[in-house]
């Protein structure tokens, strides 16, 4: 058995960075690659990891599918806010 057969055996709700994508691509249907996603979480775009082991960074599976179903498509602007409504008199 190899490391990251023990590893998931361990615990099944922490994915590594492969899995997580592999994870967003089954949810969502967006191939993403593992470096955009990461730079998703630098930027605080993404969920950040829960723990590590080693070097390897590993995240909550409830938070990337909760994530993954909820962020906004590509091209959309997330740094504009809306403008707020006037209500009618």
């Amino acid at each position: 058995m190899n490391w990251k057969d023990s590893h998931q055996m361990a615990n099944p709700h922490r994915l590594t960075t492969d899995q997580v994508v592999d994870l967003i691509k089954e949810e969502t249907g967006t191939e993403l690659s593992a470096s955009t996603f990461r730079g998703y979480v630098s930027r605080g775009q993404a969920p950040a990891p829960v723990e590590k082991i080693g070097r390897t960074p590993l995240w909550k599976r409830s938070e990337i599918v909760a994530w993954a179903n909820n962020r906004p498509g590509q091209g959309a602007r997330t740094d504009i806010r809306k403008p707020r409504r006037r209500r009618a008199e």
